[in-house]
């Protein structure tokens, strides 16, 4: 059995998630934060009885100097080309994913209403016939081994044919008080454009948000980053 080559790691790129240690151009391992600590699922990490492996130490030591490999000041404008253009290809394959995700949805959905279909034209067979027996047997209700049936009578449905006609009579008539609603689009614009501070609000300043265009999707959408 061949022991693995051991990378070299150059550059571990950190998120709320974890870290991704790249090692080189193409290889690249996710390690990621959990209450128990750092979690790799490389090889060495596996077999290691600690679970260590030089991810989590690359990680560890940039931790601990602050001198490790995620400074991206450092990056080249090719390193964030080449960036963006992962990010096209991990979009291309959410897309796909989500395609395959509502093609087997549509499936499942067919198959259900199908079935179901079956057995509720199984079902009305059965409730007209107790119906039936329960009107033939004049029986407002009736106590069985697999439960029990009852008839019971329904308020009728009325149907608004001329709403103007029905509010002319008072009887028919409820006042709907007005519903005060807080613009927030309006109270937005004047708290950026002033600064004033208006009672019952609490303003939460926000970070500038990320946002990228590629050109590998057809539509060239937008992505913001949450």
């Amino acid at each position: 059995m061949n022991t693995p080559e051991i990378s070299i790691v150059t550059r571990v790129l950190r998120s709320s998630d974890g870290y991704l240690v790249q090692c080189g151009r193409e290889n690249e391992v996710e390690v990621l934060g959990t209450s128990e600590g750092l979690k790799c699922d490389c090889f060495i990490a596996s077999v290691s009885p600690d679970g260590r492996c030089q991810h989590i130490e690359a990680i560890e030591n940039e931790i601990t100097t602050g001198a490790g490999f995620s400074n991206t000041e450092s990056l080249s404008q090719a390193d964030a080309d080449y960036y963006l253009g992962k990010l096209a290809k991990l979009d291309h394959s959410i897309e796909g994913n989500q395609e395959s995700a509502n093609a087997q949805v549509w499936n499942i959905n067919q198959w259900l209403e199908q079935e179901n279909a079956k057995l509720k034209r199984q079902k009305s067979y059965y409730t007209l016939a107790l119906e039936s027996w329960m009107l033939v047997n004049e029986l407002t209700s009736k106590r069985l081994v697999h439960g029990a049936v009852s008839l019971r009578k329904q308020q009728p449905e009325i149907e608004i044919i001329d709403e103007d006609a029905v509010l002319k009579d008072e009887r028919f008539v409820r006042v709907v008080p007005e519903k005060l609603a807080i613009n927030k689009a309006a109270l937005r614009q004047h708290v950026v454009n002033t600064g004033e501070e208006i009672p019952g609000i609490s303003v939460h300043l926000r970070d500038v948000k990320f946002s990228y265009k590629t050109n590998a999707t057809p539509t060239g959408a937008n992505h913001g980053l949450e």
